[in-house]
């Protein structure tokens, strides 16, 4: 799907990749929904991002935590203390913010992460929607989007990570079939 250019394009492409990765998850069994993630084979299917997501409940609570700290980045925005997005102690390598993330919920069961990033899908299309055409679109309108789109921000935190996940997913469950033959 092209970017969208429009509110309620964005707003129908976070609904639309949210609900892709919903429809993916019904797809797999309970075993393949339970099993690790093992990408030996082929570590370039994993890809950085989800590098420390070991399993279907790591990649949830990876996308609800990253939605996290998008609303907290509009908060900030609303309470007048702009802040950039990503803490300034993961801005230089948010690859080890990923990790401790995820190592932060290790005692999380499956069915609490589905219920967190239910929770702020919700709110991301909540808070999209409060934005005006403009407040979206228009790069730089806040000081800390820079020389991007608030737009951007929620692409990147719903429709592109959810994507990105349903290929993930795609694989596991292929890897799964395979170790079971």
């Amino acid at each position: 799907m092209a970017n969208p250019t429009t509110k309620q394009e964005l707003m129908a492409s976070i609904a639309d990749g949210y609900a892709k990765l919903c429809d993916q998850i019904a797809k797999m069994s309970d075993e393949e929904k339970l099993a690790p993630f093992d990408f030996a084979a082929d570590p370039k299917k994993c890809g950085v991002r989800w590098q420390y997501d070991r399993c279907l409940r790591d990649l949830l609570i990876h996308l609800h935590e990253w939605q996290v700290l998008m609303r907290e980045f509009v908060q900030n925005i609303r309470d007048g203390h702009p802040r950039d997005y990503l803490p300034d102690e993961y801005r230089r390598n948010y690859h080890e913010m990923d990790k401790m993330l995820v190592e932060k919920h290790q005692g999380t069961p499956l069915d609490e992460a589905d219920r967190l990033l239910r929770e702020t899908q919700e709110e991301m299309l909540n808070l999209a929607d409060s934005f005006t055409e403009e407040e979206l679109f228009t790069k730089g309108f806040y000081k800390n989007t820079y020389t991007t789109t608030m737009a951007a921000y929620f692409v990147s935190v719903t429709t592109s990570p959810y994507g990105q996940a349903v290929k993930l997913l795609k694989t596991h469950q292929k890897n799964c079939r395979k170790t079971a033959k």
